[in-house]
């Protein structure tokens, strides 16, 4: 007999979001909100990037960027090589927004905006847990773990021409709602929706809790600032928004 095969790696599935980066100019700060609140396993990297061990979801990763600043949610698409899904992205009109360029541990990334300006990164990383399907917190469908990234929210200048750009580079299922609204679907990992009324922010992501309005009230205890009263739409979820410690804005999608 041979000697024992390596552990097999977990399975690469292309094009999923397998990563959210999210703004942090308080870096410490925004690391403490997000593991008292949502109980978080926030660990620091660097003095620059701190990295969520998320059971759930896509791994959420809190990134200090220098002076110049930078996109408050950039979700992360999985490829196979990201210089080449960029150059492939360009020609359809994407631009670069950041050339590709190695992470220790996590692979090849680059960044591009699409034609609406809203940006996005390629990863050639595969973060363990982040590929199983996520249900949509809504209706009768399975709820997540509470604390889950669970959907993601993003700009479209053009709704139409946004879905067949994502459909023909990446394959994603794309589902017209309303006048305002189109689903995406990468059926890996959580999915998402096109909106075309509200230019900033352009990427919201939304984390899934089992109390939206005890949810608001632990933010504002915690150093955060909720925006509104939560909404109860009836058959669907409730939803709520806040900026943490950073400023960034997030979505609360539950009960």
């Amino acid at each position: 007999m041979g000697p024992a095969s390596p552990d097999p790696q977990p399975p690469f599935v292309p094009h999923t979001i397998p990563v959210v980066v999210l703004s942090a100019s308080r870096l410490a700060e925004s690391a403490a909100f997000y593991s008292r609140v949502f109980g978080w396993d926030v660990r620091a990297v660097s003095d620059e990037i701190s990295v969520v061990l998320a059971p759930a979801g896509p791994t959420m990763v809190l990134r200090r960027y220098g002076p110049s600043g930078g996109p408050a949610a950039i979700p992360f698409i999985q490829v196979d090589e990201a210089g080449q899904a960029l150059a492939r992205v360009v020609a359809a009109g994407a631009t670069v927004d950041r050339l590709p360029y190695e992470v220790p541990m996590a692979g090849r990334i680059t960044r591009f905006a699409d034609p609406s300006g809203t940006v996005y990164g390629l990863t050639s990383a595969n973060p363990p847990g982040a590929n199983p399907p996520v249900p949509m917190p809504m209706g009768a469908n399975p709820r997540p773990m509470a604390g889950t990234v669970c959907h993601v929210e993003l700009y479209s200048r053009d709704l139409s021409a946004t879905a067949h750009f994502f459909h023909e580079q990446f394959g994603w299922e794309v589902t017209p709602t309303t006048p305002q609204y189109t689903a995406f679907n990468p059926n890996v990992g959580i999915s998402g929706i096109w909106q075309s009324h509200t230019p900033v922010p352009s990427a919201l992501p939304y984390i899934y809790v089992a109390d939206v309005n005890a949810t608001l009230a632990a933010i504002d205890a915690a150093n955060g600032r909720h925006h509104g009263r939560a909404v109860a739409v009836p058959g669907m979820a409730t939803f709520g928004y806040f900026t943490d410690p950073s400023g960034t804005a997030m979505g609360l999608m539950g009960r």
